[in-house]
């Protein structure tokens, strides 16, 4: 009994080893296969690499390919033949690194000019100067095309401007009008059906918003470029006129000679501005691009269509900045704001009853933060407009109307009368005051207050506050004696003047054509 009992145990002892070892060898083929399984997993999507074309656009990407397919047809290039060689024809771009050598010292006044030097207009010349380059945006789906008055200004015909559309049929146009105080001009070819620019609002950017602009750089057409708004209502004192509006949009997109009227576009592919001019050392791209905010441009092209010309409202104040000790001086809690320095008698400012030394806060609601951003405002504005103004005066702020009157004056060059006057130059001149003469230490000429950098008194090397000391060396006494030596001229008769820096004590000569 004893021994049954003891094989029996022996027996189950055997069938479970027997049971054991077929379980693990189950285990294994299991194990094996399982890891196996997940050797081929990662190997099959390894082994899957999409084709490109089924690859998706990133969102940016997309957006920059939508915005260049609507912004290229729009954008025009234009060629300026110019019947004779002319100096004013010539590029304005030139190397802003002067000869450090000769006089170190240098007084204030003369390195701020030297400054405003690196601020430059690029419409494109070739070498060959009897052709010139630059871009245009359509406006109308009739032919009106909106560019640079510096682009097209020295064509005398419609026949010496040739543009080329982005399908590359070309048209002649005709100048329909342009503006020097803004640098716009509008031009008009004979066509129809044509792809014309969507206009955004210029007057909702902001700093840090994406633009891309759109033109022809050294005759590369329908090139485009990305970056963003750097800085909004920039003045950068290349209009040197006291009427002159300047609130530039500031891009880092890469704009280049040929761009000048090309377009600045959101990513709406709506146009934003024209772009204009370029700071720089070397005559081409170095970080930043000047566009003028296309609801002043628009205004301006308005005009130009209906009129020929800009009917141009008025205020009739010498406007001055307003920096951190002139906003404590006035009460201000910020240097904000525009400074009445001077109101001049009949204009609509006196009547209004503004003040010299008063501070224009907002204009119809609008905050205005710099002078030039009223400036740019009322140009956009005509004869018997009436403006809400907020003004602070003796730490008080009130409110005022005032009603625009024409400017008398719609361009800063004079129409050529029968008889040549200084304004036919391209400038404006006036007497000197006694503390004028000390101060400059002369005793006989006269001060140049504005210039036309189109005219060919500015081409000639002639810069605002300069003083013409003699014409065709005889002293010159006062205006009303310089405008007698010029009636006496001819047109085309060159004249010779004396002109001296106006903290200098050198002169030189330069000679002046007068205009046809």
């Amino acid at each position: 009994m004893k021994r049954r009992t003891v094989f029996t145990a022996i027996g189950l002892i055997m069938i479970g080893v027997v049971i054991g070892v077929v379980g693990m060898i189950g285990a294994e083929r299991s194990n094996g296969t399982a890891a196996e399984e997940i050797r081929l997993v990662p190997q099959e999507v390894h082994s899957f690499v999409p084709n490109k074309s089924e690859m998706p656009h990133p969102p940016m990407s997309q957006t920059f390919v939508t915005v260049a397919k609507l912004s290229t047809p729009t954008v025009v290039s234009i060629q300026v033949k110019v019947d004779e060689a002319r100096p004013d024809a010539l590029d304005f771009l030139y190397d802003f690194q002067e000869d450090e050598e000769g006089d170190a010292e240098h007084d204030e006044k003369e390195e701020m000019e030297r400054k405003k030097d690196m601020f430059h207009w690029f419409f494109r010349s070739p070498t060959e100067p009897m052709l010139s380059s630059g871009s245009g945006v359509l406006i109308s789906r009739d032919g009106y095309i909106m560019t640079n008055h510096h682009v097209v200004k020295n064509a005398s015909s419609a026949s010496n401007i040739l543009v080329t559309l982005h399908d590359k049929r070309e048209f002649h146009a005709s100048i329909t009008g342009t503006d020097p105080l803004t640098d716009i001009a509008i031009i008009k070819i004979d066509a129809k059906n044509l792809s014309a620019a969507t206009f955004g609002n210029s007057d909702s950017l902001h700093v840090g918003e994406w633009v891309m602009a759109v033109g022809n750089p050294f005759e590369l057409t329908s090139t485009v470029t990305a970056g963003i708004i750097s800085a909004m209502n920039r003045n950068i004192n290349i209009i040197h006129d006291s009427f002159g509006v300047e609130t530039f949009i500031q891009t880092d997109a890469v704009i280049n000679p040929g761009n000048s009227g090309g377009a600045l576009v959101n990513m709406n592919g709506q146009l934003i501005g024209i772009n204009t001019a370029i700071a720089s050392r070397n005559g081409s791209y170095q970080g930043y691009g000047f566009a003028i905010p296309i609801n002043l441009a628009q205004s301006v092209a308005k005009d130009l269509i209906a009129h020929g010309e800009v009917i141009r409202g008025y205020i009739g104040v010498s406007l001055g900045e307003i920096d951190a000790v002139m906003a404590k001086a006035l009460g201000l809690k910020q240097p904000t704001g525009a400074l009445i320095q001077e109101v001049l008698p009949e204009c609509a400012a006196k009547e209004a009853g503004i003040e010299s030394m008063d501070v224009i806060l907002k204009i119809d609601g609008v905050q205005i933060a710099e002078r030039n951003q009223l400036q740019a405002y009322v140009a956009r504005k005509h004869p018997g407009d009436v403006l809400r103004l907020q003004v602070w005066r003796d730490k008080k702020i009130i409110e005022l109307r005032v009603k625009l009157k024409a400017l008398k004056k719609n361009s800063p060059v004079a129409k050529l009368d029968a008889e040549p006057k200084e304004e036919d130059l391209g400038m404006e001149v006036a007497n000197l005051s006694q503390e004028e003469k000390k101060e400059f230490r002369t005793e006989h000429g006269i001060r140049v207050i504005s210039i036309d950098p189109f005219g060919s008194a500015f081409t000639r090397g002639i810069e605002k506050n300069d003083l013409i000391l003699e014409i065709n060396r005889e002293k010159i006494a006062s205006v009303q004696s310089f405008n007698q030596k010029l009636v006496a001229l001819k047109s085309e008769e060159a004249i010779l003047l004396k002109i001296r820096k106006p903290y200098s004590q050198s002169a030189m000569f330069v000679a002046v054509e007068v205009p046809h």
